[in-house]
């Protein structure tokens, strides 16, 4: 972090997963991150992680991270309150644009991963086009382990509201054609977490409207939160606070859009910020 010094009380601190919080692994937080954040926690500050992750396969993060007070998940389609256990804001796709996004990609080379009801789905005949060799073999394996494969997915989920679509397309000609279409449609957020992924929510469901939305509930301005961003694209919850990080891994895009720069994933860029931010000594 360049200039400024810590002139007001951090009482949030969001993340990003991938990219960010998780070592390149994306399994595993450093023993760094770890005590800072407890330490963090201890001062006051709440926690929240804001991930493209749905809640039934974040065990194994807040089991590392138990400080953990609040979850943005699925991209920020919902929001959940682990101390109160309750989900506080919901923003599914309707159920017809579903549908049509269930149908369309089922027309595409693409492993498909759906997630419903806070759980994560994928399709049986899809299962050639997972990208396995792209991940981590340890996060390739946790992934699988959390998944439900189902025979037919619209069928499997004709009432669950849909929480976001994740297409994982490695074809770069399709994968440009699609990210244009879907991106035409305005009643669609579409964005990345990695090269070969298309996340889809619903229009105004993002990570930086959640956040904003759970700092207005908890009565916590801007001034007051820090937020990490990864390499992502498309990303806003920096703008959300007055400490927005960038993590040195990030996209161009992200890093211009960010106040703050902090060193990579791999480097301890998120307990380093924060321990400079908050004058912490783990």
């Amino acid at each position: 972090m360049s200039g400024g010094r810590n002139d007001t009380a951090i009482r949030m601190i969001a993340l990003d997963l991938d990219g960010t919080l998780m070592m390149p692994d994306h399994v595993s937080v450093s023993s760094a991150s770890r005590k800072t954040l407890a330490l963090a926690h201890e001062r006051g500050a709440k926690i929240a992680v804001a991930t493209g992750r749905t809640l039934s396969i974040l065990g194994n993060v807040c089991d590392q991270v138990p400080q953990i007070d609040y979850i943005i998940y699925s991209n920020g389609a919902g929001v959940f309150d682990r101390g109160g256990s309750k989900v506080l804001f919901e923003q599914p796709l309707p159920r017809e644009t579903g549908k049509q996004l269930l149908r369309r990609f089922d027309e595409l080379p693409a492993f498909l991963e759906v997630y419903a009801g806070g759980k994560s789905y994928a399709q049986r005949n899809k299962e050639p086009f997972f990208p396995a060799d792209a991940f981590p073999k340890i996060f390739v394996e946790a992934a699988k382990r959390g998944m439900v494969i189902c025979d037919d997915l619209a069928a499997t989920l004709k009432d669950t509201p849909i929480e976001k679509f994740t297409a994982y397309i490695t074809d770069r000609a399709v994968y440009r054609s699609v990210w244009d279409e879907l991106s035409a449609r305005e009643e669609l957020a579409v964005t990345t977490s990695f090269p070969i992924s298309i996340d889809v929510t619903f229009a105004g469901a993002d990570k930086g409207t959640a956040l904003q939305k759970l700092c207005e509930a908890l009565g916590i301005p801007a001034e007051s939160c820090m937020a990490f961003v990864g390499p992502v694209r498309h990303h806003r919850q920096d703008l959300v606070a007055r400490y927005g990080f960038a993590m040195a891994n990030a996209s161009d895009a992200c890093k211009a859009g960010a106040p703050y720069q902090t060193k990579s994933n791999a480097e301890d860029g998120v307990a380093l910020a924060i321990q400079q931010v908050m004058k912490l000594n783990p």
